[in-house]
């Protein structure tokens, strides 16, 4: 027997609870980048932290605003379950797929940051 897919309020509110911790787990990675680059270039001679700076700014920038546009996406995700709580729309199936896909990207993006620190926490440790 075929369930259809019908999406009520409940799950709506369960995946908007999902976005706002994605969004809180986004909001704490991005903080912790600035202080990530200011211990890595601190205590070393202005020559070597020129040419640290660059590759590790670049790095921590290029995570930076691949979090930001995920959160802007999380954020426009969140958009759409309000209004489909609002309107009690049953059969948006976007919405459903998008969520899904949301899973993977914040998956995918939250492996690279991990990634990210372990090599900036081992580069730390090599030039300490």
């Amino acid at each position: 027997m075929n369930k259809p897919l019908i999406l009520d309020e409940a799950k709506y509110r369960l995946f908007m609870s999902e976005n706002a911790g994605w969004q809180d787990t986004i909001k704490a990675q991005v903080n912790e980048i600035p202080a990530m680059l200011e211990s890595a270039l601190h205590g070393i001679s202005e020559t070597v932290k020129k040419d640290r700076d660059t590759i590790l700014r670049q790095l921590l920038v290029k995570q930076k605003n691949e979090m930001k546009q995920l959160d802007d996406d999380i954020e426009t995700q969140q958009q759409r379950l309000v209004k489909d709580c609002e309107l009690s729309n049953q059969y948006d199936i976007d919405a459903f797929c998008t969520q899904d896909i949301l899973r993977e990207r914040i998956r995918a993006i939250e492996k690279a940051y991990i990634d990210l620190k372990c090599n900036f926490l081992n580069y730390v440790t090599m030039i300490s």
